[in-house]
């Protein structure tokens, strides 16, 4: 019987760890920069309490030359609320080439993106200021960009692509609870012989 209780409690605090609700990670979204200029990016986006891309919803990218991407981060106050996303390009004549995307939350890569997938002419709403071509076999877009406002909107895939996969620490709160399980029947084995020596 007190096997069984125990068996009962240690499934209890299982599923209470998995279950608690944990708020939300910062969204990281990182694009690979192959060729062309790494500073001046911007992504502006729009919410459900604010359609509008405006001065006061906006991220600024940072670079890491060390793994050539830029990283713009998402706060988790916007989990659910993005509905539109413009990525702008440096105001510059330039060829800019990416060749990979990824989000990133809870420090765990959720995602990697498809580049032509995600640079889909059919899914744009506007583009200003760049010629865009994407290169299927080779996972790339290249982006001709000016110095007039260079930008494209995304469309309702690729904003879902890009806002979605903010981390709520489920797979930590997974570990903790099979540890849990592991202490459990570690805790009921006589795993030194101990019984057996005794008698």
């Amino acid at each position: 019987m007190k096997g069984f209780t125990k068996t009962i409690i240690t499934c209890i605090c299982m599923l209470i760890i998995i279950l608690i609700p944990l708020p939300a990670d910062d969204l990281y979204v990182r694009f690979h920069i192959k060729e062309g200029g790494v500073s001046g990016y911007r992504i502006y986006y729009a919410t459900d309490s604010n359609p509008n891309f405006t001065d006061e919803q906006h991220i600024d990218s940072e670079y890491d030359e060390r793994t050539g991407q830029i990283t713009f981060v998402f706060d988790s106050s916007l989990e659910g609320r993005i509905t539109g996303i413009r990525f702008d390009y440096p105001p510059a004549d330039d060829m800019i080439t990416i060749d990979g995307v990824s989000v990133n939350s809870g420090g765990i890569v959720k995602k990697r993106l498809s580049v032509p997938a995600l640079f889909n002419s059919d899914d744009y709403l506007m583009v200003n200021g760049a010629t865009l071509d994407t290169i299927e076999d080779r996972e790339t877009v290249c982006a001709s960009t000016t110095p007039d406002d260079p930008f494209v909107v995304f469309g309702p895939e690729g904003v879902k692509m890009l806002s979605t996969g903010f981390s709520h620490k489920f797979s930590t709160k997974l570990c903790i609870a099979l540890l849990i399980a592991i202490a459990a029947i570690f805790y009921n084995k006589d795993l030194f012989g101990s019984k057996g020596a005794e008698e």
